[in-house]
């Protein structure tokens, strides 16, 4: 029989700001443990909410084993990793006066936005252990802040967004990129309906259509990536990963729910325009043949299931200004849509930026892109930029159709 144990903790503090003013706080502590017993193709799950009590989760998993839950896959081998961030951003006492001053500093450069929502200081810490010596132990803190912005005078419940998550503060830095977007919501621009180069962030790019990358789904012959693993399907230009590398995501845990450790901390999708991977977990690697990414998840008392992090694109330049010279439409809020089952779409896009060279020009009027999923990820593709316009931006640029409405 083999056995693997894994504790988390996470402790966090949340400000509830509405109005620009922080009006209340929650602090949060929780710790979970979970012990995965496998023998003869199956596994027995326990877990607790609180300190765990490792013997008696044990004792519980070998239970569970008679249910028969079928889970065929093999450990991961010894490996000792340990990796801590434990650096305070801001000091907990500090936070709501810190956070305060800011929010008025931000108040009076923006004095036609109202700032509501929340901001959260967060700590997470994750240790993995199994029975063939593998020990990994994952720290790391983040701030996010995240701020839903109205039009003072608007009736709309919001009109734009802004938000940060990192594990540094700098007001100043962000108070200035902010700033930007606050003086190009003001300023009306147009333009005529056509292709253009169309600027994101990765999530919006790939998120619709991550399911195409489950390896359930590809194996059934339903995703658009169907016989294509292992052959050049896209632009030499995308290279597209999970990100689970804390210097580039901070407060990310480095390994997986299974024990996994990719190799950069960066499961990897597509290379250099070629699928090199796919979705799974230990069975459903094991069930389909294919190698696995090491990118689950699980509740704390729960079978393995499918997991992502984030989507990191390996950037093609420095800046958003080589990336997409010229006139360049910045995405900033887009929902709803339609999509085809060969991979057409088109989507509403609620609030866009009109960039030249990099920097923002003014807010353009509602408009819906379009196009299709293996253009967009191929011919269509321009590139990645890191740290621009903030700095956890992960920014794509594809070229798309453009219309007004």
């Amino acid at each position: 029989m083999e056995k693997e144990f894994l504790t988390q903790i996470r402790r966090s503090v949340t400000l509830n700001v509405t109005g620009g003013k922080i009006d209340s706080f929650r602090e949060q502590e929780e710790t979970t443990g979970t012990v995965r017993v496998y023998e003869n193709g199956c596994i027995g799950v326990a877990g607790c909410l609180g300190t765990p009590d490792e013997a008696a989760l044990e004792k519980k998993a070998v239970k569970a084993l008679a249910l028969g839950i079928p889970y065929p896959c093999h450990l991961e081998g010894a490996l000792e990793k340990i990796d801590l961030h434990e650096d305070e951003i801001i000091p907990v006492p500090e936070l709501i006066p810190t956070m305060q001053r800011f929010l008025d500093r931000l108040g009076e450069a923006c004095l036609r936005f109202a700032f509501s929502n929340k901001i959260t200081l967060d700590y997470k810490k994750a240790e993995y252990r199994n029975s063939l010596g593998r020990h990994l132990v994952s720290s790391g803190r983040s701030v996010d802040i995240g701020l839903i912005v109205q039009n003072r005078g608007s009736g709309n419940l919001f009109d734009a967004a802004l938000g940060y998550s990192g594990d540094r503060f700098d007001p100043d830095a962000l108070l200035e990129e902010f700033k930007k977007e606050y003086d190009a919501f003001y300023t009306p621009v147009d333009i005529e309906p056509g292709r253009y180069p169309v600027v994101m962030e990765s999530g919006s790019l790939f998120g619709t259509f991550l399911q195409h990358f489950v390896a359930e789904m590809y194996v059934s012959g339903a995703s658009l990536l169907s016989g294509k693993l292992g052959q050049k399907a896209f632009s030499d230009k995308l290279s597209l990963r999970d990100d689970m590398n804390p210097a580039t995501h901070p407060g990310v845990c480095f390994f997986d729910y299974e024990g996994c450790v990719a190799p950069d901390l960066r499961p990897t999708l597509i290379d250099k325009g070629t699928l090199t991977g796919l979705l799974t977990t230990k069975k459903s690697a094991e069930q389909f043949g294919l190698q696995n990414l090491g990118t689950a998840a699980a509740a704390y008392d729960g079978v393995p299931s499918l997991g992502f992090h984030r989507f990191y694109v390996d950037p093609t330049a420095s800046s958003l200004a080589e990336l997409a010279p010229g006139r360049v439409i910045y995405m900033a809020m887009a929902s709803g849509g339609d999509t085809t089952p060969d991979g057409h779409f088109a989507t509403p896009v609620q609030l866009a930026y009109l960039m030249e060279d990099g920097k923002l020009v003014g807010r353009l009027p509602d408009l819906t892109v379009s196009g299709s999923f293996c253009d967009m990820l191929g011919k269509d593709f321009l590139g990645a930029v890191h740290g621009q316009p903030q700095p956890d931006s992960l920014l794509c640029a594809v070229t798309m159709d453009v219309k007004k409405g």
